[in-house]
């Protein structure tokens, strides 16, 4: 069972979402990582090859609220840190 997930919410191409991502990779507690998107494109692809993160794309029409539900609702985990994509994680945050 996944304790944790960290669930990166990624909008069109921001300069800082790998960033986000290198941030919360080394973190010294296991967790669940995925990148969940409603404007799939090749950064954000590329970014999740690159790292080997699963991309979710929620194809409902694109609202915050809608979009970070569908976050949410893709998280294995029984606790959920909901990333935005220009967020960065001190080591111990996990």
């Amino acid at each position: 069972m996944v304790k944790h997930t960290f669930v990166i919410c990624a909008y069109k191409e921001s300069p800082y979402l790998e960033a986000c991502i290198q941030s919360i990779l080394p973190q010294k507690e296991d967790s669940e990582v995925i990148v969940c998107t409603s404007t799939p494109n090749a950064m954000i692809e590329s970014l999740c090859e690159k790292y080997q993160l699963p991309m979710r794309v929620n194809d409902a029409p694109s609202s915050i609220h809608g979009d970070w539900n569908f976050a949410v609702a893709q998280a294995a985990g029984a606790y959920v840190t909901l990333c935005h994509q220009d967020d960065v994680y001190e080591m111990g945050y996990a």
